[in-house]
């Protein structure tokens, strides 16, 4: 018999891995807001899993997870087309067009390696909604405000495209001008101190979110809970997880940035450090990066189109797109 998928319980599908499809629609989710197969596999690692058969996950085995219809309930029809299966969904079908959108973009071997997706660091000035990578019809690498039309449904905003090179040489030019200020760095070091300390708080929380799902699950054994309310709490207890764990990520990458050196040594950094690693000192430097509209084919940052709000400053409100 064939190995059972991933989040499946067994080779029938007609239950769920809790764990393994709680992960999965996670991996999903970052897989939606623009990280590479790589940067989910990584994350699927560190969040302690392995494949059915014991192997790590690689981007390609993280790539075929993601793409695979069954995750969001579907199959694919003699004809291609997607409809609905005889078993139970990881995710929903509007996220796996989604993560689809962002598989189809280009070959992931050539893939672009945004700095700043996945993060909810850089958003639509217009919307609020977390700034996603997509190619442009030429191929060149941007983000673009997620909730623009669509032919399977309409969208509210989309008015936000920027190249991405032009973005991320903007924020890099303003990180850098930054650190070259006295007391920055010391102020980092502090925020970083901070910062893990939210991380351990964390991860303290989500272990006692599964501690308490185990709890719960034995009074049920033992008559002393009803399963109905079992359900309701796991469905609570799994949607505050999914909070935490993804601020855990986004955590760790901010606190294991490295920011001491001279001026130099991190202006060199900077320009040959990793993507991953540029968006943690970016995560430790912004509470939120505001990209509003520009014109049609602009090659330049005009005046006020990238807000940014530092974290040394008081944090924005939240942005409400206006009707």
């Amino acid at each position: 018999m064939p190995p059972r998928q991933f989040g499946f319980a067994d080779f029938s599908r007609q239950s769920l891995h809790e764990a393994e499809a709680a992960i999965t629609a996670e991996a999903a989710e970052l897989s939606a807001a623009g990280e590479s197969d790589a940067a989910v596999a990584a994350f699927l690692t560190g969040a302690g899993f392995v494949g059915t058969l014991g192997k790590p996950f690689t981007s390609q085995s993280t790539g075929r997870l993601l793409t695979n219809p069954a995750i969001a309930g579907l199959k694919r029809n003699d004809d291609g087309s997607l409809v609905p299966a005889d078993h139970p969904a990881m995710i929903s079908p509007e996220l796996f067009a989604r993560v689809m959108e962002q598989h189809v973009k280009a070959p992931r071997a050539d893939d672009y390696d945004y700095m700043l997706t996945g993060c909810d660091l850089a958003v639509c000035g217009r919307c609020g909604a977390q700034l996603g990578g997509l190619r442009s019809s030429a191929g060149t690498p941007g983000y673009s405000c997620p909730d623009g039309n669509r032919q399977d449904r309409p969208g509210k905003c989309g008015a936000v495209r920027i190249a991405a090179p032009l973005l991320e040489d903007f924020v890099g030019e303003q990180v850098l001008a930054r650190l070259m200020l006295p007391g920055t760095r010391a102020d980092l070091e502090k925020l970083q101190t901070v910062l893990a300390a939210q991380l351990e708080a964390d991860r303290l929380r989500v272990e006692e979110i599964d501690e308490s799902i185990r709890e719960l699950a034995a009074m049920v054994v033992r008559r002393e809970l009803q399963a109905r309310d079992l359900k309701q709490a796991k469905a609570e207890a799994a949607a505050e997880s999914r909070v935490l764990k993804r601020r855990i990520l986004t955590l760790q990458q901010a606190v294991d940035v490295p920011i001491s050196g001279t001026v130099d040594e991190l202006v060199a950094w900077w320009n040959t450090a990793p993507a991953k690693t540029r968006r943690g000192l970016a995560l430790l430097m912004f509470h939120r990066i505001d990209v509003h509209p520009g014109g049609r084919g602009v090659r330049k940052i005009e005046p006020g189109r990238i807000v940014l709000w530092w974290r040394n400053e008081a944090p924005p409100e939240p942005i409400v797109l206006a009707v």
